[in-house]
C-alpha cells in the first residue's frame, strides 16, 4: 500500500488514470468483438467512418486521413492496402494534383458501414448504460476537458515516440 510505503506521495491521480486504463481495455474488448464480426478492426472502422462523415464523394487524402483518426502513417498506410484489397476502399487521382491520391470509400464500404454502424451504435449505448443520460453529459465533458488540455501540450497521441533502449533512461538517487 502506498500510504504506508510513501506516506508523503499523493497518489489520488491513481484513482482516475487507472481507472481510465481499466475502462479503456473493456471498451477495446467490446468494439473489438463487434468489428470483429464483420472482418473489421477499430482502425478500418474508424478510417471507413472517416470517409463516411466528409459526405459525398466520400475522398480523402492519406494525410487527413492520418489526422483524422489519429493513428501513424504506418499504421494507415497498413490499414488503407487492407481495405483496398477487400473491395471497400479505392484509390483515384487527386483532381488538383495528378501526382497523388485520394482514398475514396467504394460502394462496398457505403453498404458495410450502413450494415456495422447500428450494431456499433446499440453496443456503445450498452457499454454507457450503467450511466444515466446525465452522467453520459457530465462524462462526456469533463473528458472533453481532460481531451483539450491533453491536446493543447500534444496534438498528436499517436506519433511515435524517438526509440529507446527499454530502462536506459532509468536515473538511480545518488548514494
Amino acid at each position: 500500500m502506498w500510504a504506508r510505503e510513501a506516506p508523503g506521495l499523493d497518489t489520488s491521480p491513481v484513482a482516475v488514470v487507472a481507472r481510465l486504463g481499466r475502462v479503456r481495455a473493456y471498451v477495446d474488448r467490446e468494439l473489438d468483438e463487434v468489428f470483429g464480426r464483420f472482418g473489421l478492426t477499430r482502425q478500418s472502422w474508424d478510417v471507413l467512418a472517416c470517409l463516411r462523415r466528409v459526405g459525398e464523394p466520400y475522398r480523402l487524402t492519406p494525410t487527413e486521413i492520418n489526422q483524422a483518426v489519429m493513428r501513424t502513417s504506418g499504421a494507415i498506410t497498413h490499414t488503407l492496402h487492407g481495405l483496398e484489397y477487400a473491395g471497400l476502399i479505392s484509390r483515384v487521382p487527386n483532381p488538383e494534383d495528378g501526382r497523388s491520391m485520394h482514398v475514396q470509400l467504394t460502394e462496398a464500404g457505403r453498404e458495410l458501414l450502413t450494415r456495422v454502424g447500428p450494431e456499433h451504435m446499440a453496443n456503445e449505448r450498452r457499454m454507457l448504460a450503467p450511466l444515466t443520460a446525465d452522467e453520459q453529459a457530465t462524462l462526456a465533458g469533463l473528458l472533453r476537458k481532460l481531451l483539450v488540455g491533453f491536446e493543447s501540450r500534444s496534438p498528436m497521441p499517436h506519433a511515435p515516440p524517438a526509440k529507446r533502449r527499454r530502462y536506459a533512461n532509468i536515473r538511480l538517487p545518488p548514494d
